[in-house]
């Protein structure tokens, strides 16, 4: 299974909240929802098949597929953060504020290097890790 198949569900559910919640926002001119929510329904419908296939899965073994949703997000981050870095890049250069690189380079340079961190604790200790959360989601 992909990583694609693996997110599709749980990103399209999260999406859709905050589409819900940005709906109902008074200061967001009316077009703007609108455009919202045609991006996620383009995504939802390019995605489906992978969205449904989550919901099969779901359905047949929640806790399995949450302790899947663990490690994707995980490697999710990971691609995420290849994609970001050389555009935050770039942005940064073409800002023409300070007050933008003076927050933004921190708070990346700081997540990035947590999110290292954590990578390889999960990478080191990923068997005994994995046993707790199987003995957590199996237990409740």
């Amino acid at each position: 299974m992909t990583l694609l198949e693996t997110v599709a569900f749980p990103v399209l559910f999260i999406w859709f909240v905050g589409l819900l919640l940005t709906l109902f926002r008074r200061d967001l001119e009316p077009h703007w929802k609108f455009f919202f929510f045609l991006v996620f329904c383009f995504y939802l419908v390019q995605f489906f098949p992978e969205f449904w296939e989550g919901v099969a899965r779901w359905k047949e073994n929640p806790k399995a597929e949450a302790l899947l949703w663990i490690s994707a997000m995980g490697n999710s981050i990971y691609v995420f953060l290849f994609f970001l870095w050389p555009l935050v890049l770039i942005r940064i250069y073409y800002s023409a504020s300070n007050n933008l690189s003076k927050t933004l380079i921190p708070a990346l340079a700081y997540g990035t290097v947590l999110y290292w961190a954590l990578f390889f604790l999960w990478t080191m200790y990923s068997k005994e890790f994995n046993g707790w959360l199987h003995q957590i989601f199996t237990n409740k």
